[in-house]
């Protein structure tokens, strides 16, 4: 399996060949999709202030899934591309665990939260795309694999999952 992460990471890193406006249009998409999320949220939130549920999903959905991508890292440690000397690196980042991506966890914890909101789910799109732009960035940029972000993509839906069937659970006890 880590082959062919290798091998996908590769193919989907820039190299030395690769344009000059493409690696900048990446370093934008692999930082700048967080804060418009963020914003994106806070627009939302504010918008439907009588939905506090919907907040209520979003923060422990984004919680745990952060969570449980902190707890991932601890118990297993997967070095970046770059330290193993693998690819072209062309963002500076601390040499910690890259699995399951951080940038892609919080991403896609929070497109999945909206997801599972039937009003929030065009929002909840919006975020995907900004979480797979993200993951595209950081890889191509060289501090990601993909199985990182399908890591994150695949925690991230299962802390959704949870959070909504704790609420549908509750609310068939009221």
């Amino acid at each position: 399996m880590q082959s062919l992460n290798h091998e996908l990471f590769l193919a989907l890193n820039a190299d030395e060949s690769s344009p000059v406006a493409l690696i900048a249009i990446a370093r934008l998409l692999a930082e700048l999709p967080i804060v418009l999320a963020v914003l994106m949220a806070l627009y939302i939130l504010v918008r439907r202030k009588s939905e506090k549920i919907v907040a209520m999903r979003l923060l422990l959905t984004v919680s745990l899934a952060m969570a449980a991508a902190y707890a991932i890292r601890k118990i297993h440690y997967n070095p970046r591309p770059f330290v193993i000397d693998l690819g072209r690196t062309l963002i500076d980042h601390a040499p910690t665990a890259s699995f399951p991506s951080f940038h892609g966890t919080f991403l896609f914890s929070m497109a999945a939260a909206f997801l599972f909101c039937p009003k929030e789910r065009t929002s909840g799109a919006v975020m995907l795309l900004l979480g797979l732009a993200t993951a595209w960035a950081r890889i191509y940029l060289g501090v990601h694999y993909p199985l990182d972000m399908l890591g994150a993509l695949i925690t991230a839906f299962a802390a959704a999952t949870a959070v909504h069937c704790c609420f549908l659970l509750r609310r068939q006890r009221i």
